[in-house]
């Protein structure tokens, strides 16, 4: 039986919302070029109002998206092994979204199984806002590590959850 954790409801969620302001500003400031351009003084002062709601909103979505950097995350979980499908952001130059729109083009696949699996790492930063998973593998004596896989966007018990299954591919706990 296979297990699966994920976080794609609220990771399409976040990134339709970005998507959905940007077409907002960009209607409103098509409005602030036709009422200047009509002298229309009643549209020029509801697109400026809707235009610093939407800049205000934007400046709390990059806040958020400065202490958790969210990601997209999907664990596959079966006995013996663990599949994990993961985006995350590449650069931040503010039209990331961009980029999430397609995110499944750009997924990085994890195959974790108990002969190759050793260990990982959970790094937290910021408080505990960002979080990321590391793979080590042992192989020909060398420790390899999987690039971070941001977690922070996964909530406490999926958070748990992931963390147990991962024990238990490397039996460090007994299923009872």
């Amino acid at each position: 039986m296979e297990h699966r954790i994920t976080n794609r409801l609220i990771f399409n969620i976040y990134v339709w919302a970005n998507f959905t302001l940007l077409i907002i500003f960009l209607i409103f400031q098509s409005a602030l070029i036709v009422g200047y351009k009509t002298a229309n003084k009643e549209l020029i002062h509801y697109a400026i109002f809707t235009s610093v709601i939407v800049v205000l909103a934007t400046i709390i979505i990059r806040i958020f998206d400065y202490l958790v950097k969210p990601a997209y995350f999907e664990a596959t979980i079966g006995f013996g092994h663990i599949h994990i499908k993961s985006f995350n952001q590449v650069k931040n130059h503010g039209f990331d979204f961009l980029q999430m729109l397609v995110y499944q083009k750009y997924l990085i696949v994890h195959k974790l199984d108990r002969q190759s699996f050793t260990s990982y790492k959970i790094n937290i930063e910021l408080s505990g806002f960002r979080k990321s998973l590391i793979l080590q593998k042992m192989e020909n004596g060398k420790l390899y590590e999987s690039k971070p896989i941001n977690i922070s966007f996964l909530g406490a018990r999926k958070y748990t959850d992931l963390i147990l299954s991962i024990d238990r591919l490397k039996e460090k706990i007994s299923v009872n």
